[in-house]
């Protein structure tokens, strides 16, 4: 009984090289549909945080006006791909921020008048900022991101009357 359960044992002992060889393109196939997934959501995920940090930057900008009955406004670098809060005499209030890595202010083509740079103002002048006023009121516009490796497109606008931000996930 031993010998055969041995001679079983040896037989069954490795694998083929065929048997491994599919067993790696199995792991290969799984690895690169994951890697795909992951990149994926890595640019998603940057564009998405870009926008609600500009988001953010444009509420506390609102909010400083209405609480220190003061003009404030988000000024924007699109060369630098960088922002930040200043009051009415162009003193910097809040620090710079960055668009996070191949987020970029961009053109949405979508025939608006001064979109070419991803700021788009309705007020004059076209100063590349938007102003927050004491009442809760502010400068109306849009701002365009684009993700420049994943083509996908965030869109924030601010409402003049109420100074409401909104973010969208597409050209809007």
């Amino acid at each position: 009984m031993i010998l055969i359960i041995g001679k079983l044992r040896d037989k069954n002992e490795g694998f083929t090289l065929i048997e491994l060889l599919i067993v790696l393109s199995i792991i290969c196939a799984v690895l690169g549909i994951s890697i795909f997934y992951i990149d994926n959501f890595l640019f998603r995920n940057r564009l998405e945080t870009s926008a609600q940090d500009i988001a953010v930057t444009l509420r506390l900008a609102r909010r400083l006006s209405i609480t220190k009955r003061r003009e404030y406004k988000v000024a924007f670098n699109q060369k630098e791909r960088k922002y930040w809060i200043e009051n009415k005499e162009g003193e910097v209030v809040e620090e710079k921020h960055q668009l996070e890595k191949n987020v970029l202010f961009a053109n949405p083509h979508l025939d608006k008048y001064g979109e070419d740079n991803g700021i788009v103002e309705f007020d004059e002048p076209d100063d590349n900022s938007f102003s927050f006023y004491p009442q809760g009121t502010a400068e109306a516009g849009s701002i365009y991101l684009e993700n420049r490796d994943s083509k996908k497109w965030y869109t924030i606008t601010i409402s003049p009357t109420t100074g409401c931000i909104r973010v969208y996930s597409q050209k809007h």
